[in-house]
């Protein structure tokens, strides 16, 4: 029993240090054991591809974050500035004075024209082609613009002398029609078929028409809001920049009737006043005689921006980080409804659809590499004015001792004159 005991008592630590050894032996070759080249480089190249996509996804991050809130801050910008042109229309109505004076009488309303236009100029022309010049003392034919306003029977007409007694037969009579006599289609506010179809008779549909010049006219009568897309710098080898340019322009009564004879630019706006304007001018008596005006002049619209508003007459009303790919003006209806009241196609409250595009400038973009996608917004915006506001002189001003009267004046001095139809 004892052999046996001791036996047993020396066997046990040899079995735990033999156990023990090995367990030691197999730690040792496990951490001694090596790696091989394959092995690193599918390690290296797993890393790597852990590093490129986490950089790509940071990057990407933060470049989506900067194109999100240049986004957010240019469509802000594109809200703000819908909203104040909605609230000059708002108070105010479409010019269509000033449209017929730019698009048919100086043919410049069509893209890609590149004759020039002065703004604020034959005020009136427009509102005088409702009306029906009367009948002549002599008995000749009558015609619109010669014939209008009155005829004086007695006296005589002289210099420094008042008329007693007017022809009453010659007194204008406001039709409601556009022209006066004839198919009313035949002209409105933006196109005159008549005479070779001078406006933008090709960007009419379906009682509307789209121009990218938006006038507008306050509740007074007395002032004028001009809108349109200026150049801000010529871009060497890619597309322009360009932003909504503004001028506002105050009227002149330079004979006290009550209704507006020109319009010159509000102070704080660089305009025109050289001796070609003047020139052009010379026919309008009373207006040279107190040539106190500055007018814009379309050229300006493609004249780049020189950095501050003493340098261009229409003043960048737009953000400069952003440029302006298109604007449209979709105007409805074609004629004033209060002035063409007799014209069947005509009613309705004179509307504006404003259609903007904007993305970023050159300089800009070059902080925002890829695609930046331009932004568009819409708005329909009712004029706010419900009656009519007079442009043509009181039917009963009386004509200067030649039988002339100014309107005529002011066709003799547009560079084409117009064939304006005659009383059958």
């Amino acid at each position: 029993m004892v052999k046996r005991k001791e036996r047993f008592l020396f066997s046990f630590p040899i079995k735990i240090f033999y156990n023990h050894s090995v367990l030691k032996s197999l730690k040792q070759i496990l951490k001694n054991r090596g790696v091989t080249l394959v092995e690193v480089l599918i390690a290296s190249s797993l890393f790597a591809i852990a590093v490129v996509v986490a950089g790509d996804i940071l990057v990407s991050d933060v470049q989506l974050e900067k194109k999100t809130s240049i986004q957010n801050t240019l469509a802000s910008e594109m809200r703000i500035i819908l909203q104040q042109i909605s609230s000059e229309i708002q108070n105010g109505t479409i010019d269509y004075d000033e449209y017929y004076s730019v698009c048919v009488l100086q043919n410049n309303c069509k893209s890609g024209v590149s004759t020039s236009a002065f703004y604020g100029f034959y005020n009136g022309v427009y509102g005088s082609r409702f009306y029906d010049p009367g009948r002549s003392l002599d008995g000749a034919a009558t015609n619109n613009p010669e014939d209008l306003g009155a005829e004086c029977s007695f006296p005589t007409p002289q210099n420094g002398k008042e008329c007693e007694v007017v022809y009453n037969l010659s007194v204008d009579l406001n039709t409601g029609q556009n022209p006066f006599t004839g198919d009313p289609n035949d002209a409105n506010a933006f196109c005159d078929k008549k005479n070779g179809n001078r406006g933008v008779c090709n960007q009419i549909t379906g009682g509307s028409v789209n121009v990218d010049k938006l006038f507008i006219l306050d509740k007074t009568g007395t002032r004028k809001t001009m809108i349109a897309k200026k150049l801000i710098r010529n871009v060497e080898g890619g597309e322009s920049d360009y932003a909504l340019g503004k001028v506002v322009m105050n009227g002149k009564d330079y004979d006290q009737n009550g209704v507006m004879d020109i319009f010159s630019c509000a102070d704080g706006y660089k305009c025109y006043n050289e001796s070609s304007i003047i020139a052009k001018l010379s026919p309008f008596k009373m207006i040279v005689k107190d040539a106190d005006f500055v007018t814009p002049w379309s050229t300006d619209l493609t004249s780049a921006f020189e950095g501050s508003a003493n340098s261009s007459t229409f003043v960048p009303i737009t953000p400069l980080f952003a440029t302006v790919k298109d604007v449209q003006f979709i105007i409805h209806p074609l004629e004033d409804p209060y002035k063409a009241y007799a014209e069947a196609d005509m009613k309705g409250q004179p509307s504006v659809t404003i259609v903007i595009t904007m993305g970023l400038a050159s300089p800009a973009a070059k902080n925002y590499p890829g695609a930046f996608p331009d932004i568009t917004l819409q708005t329909t915006v009712a004029a706010g004015v419900t009656t009519r506001i007079d442009s043509y002189p009181p039917v009963v001003e009386l004509k200067d001792a030649a039988s002339k009267n100014w309107l005529k004046d002011m066709i003799d001095s547009l560079p084409e004159q117009l064939s304006l139809q005659a009383v059958p």
